[in-house]
């Protein structure tokens, strides 16, 4: 089963900053639609290269380059007109994270697992289990703009209107913007 579009540009919204996750389904957060028979077939997923100019994530321009990505993706459940419900997102990804205006870089090991669950309102919950980077922008109600990388376990909770929230994590922070600084 290929990837959706909707897929690239959800899940590639987010892991531009870099994802890479691990953990057990949990109960509470299975989807409506009725399972395939199998999961997909695990097909690459390629994180790409991302900046946020100045202001919008950290006060400086941040840019972020894959440089290992080893990541799968496949499809545990799609709706009835074919479109995932839930995926499953594994494997090997560093990100180079550079602040343009110092020059300061570092590189992010954000390996792990994950399921995204895409809810019929357009809502999304993933469950995240290894390492996350997080870039939250101007205009999302639940958090001021920085980039965190978060490690542990983690439930991201994604709005219709595509605002991001941790709702729950079991692990470290780290501030990226000021570690770059």
């Amino acid at each position: 089963m290929k990837t959706s579009q909707r897929t690239r540009r959800t899940v590639g919204a987010l892991l531009a900053g870099g994802l890479a996750l691990g953990l057990a389904l949990p109960a509470a957060a299975a989807s409506a639609a009725a399972p395939q028979d199998q999961p997909g077939p695990w097909q690459p997923y390629r994180s790409g290269t991302f900046t946020d100019p100045a202001g919008t994530a950290c006060a400086f321009t941040l840019t972020g380059v894959p440089v290992s990505d080893r990541e799968e993706i496949r499809t545990l459940a799609v709706d009835s007109s074919g479109e995932p419900t839930e995926q499953e997102i594994k494997g090997q990804l560093v990100v180079r994270y550079t602040n343009e205006s110092n020059g300061r870089s570092a590189d992010e090991n954000l390996t792990g697992v994950g399921w995204l669950y895409y809810h019929a309102d357009g809502s999304q919950t993933w469950v995240i289990s290894g390492h996350f980077g997080m870039g939250i922008h101007p205009g999302n109600p639940y958090s001021a703009p920085g980039y965190w990388i978060l490690n542990g376990r983690i439930t991201l909770q994604i709005d219709t209107a595509h605002h991001s929230y941790v709702s729950a994590h079991d692990g470290t922070t780290e501030d990226l913007c000021a570690e770059l600084t």
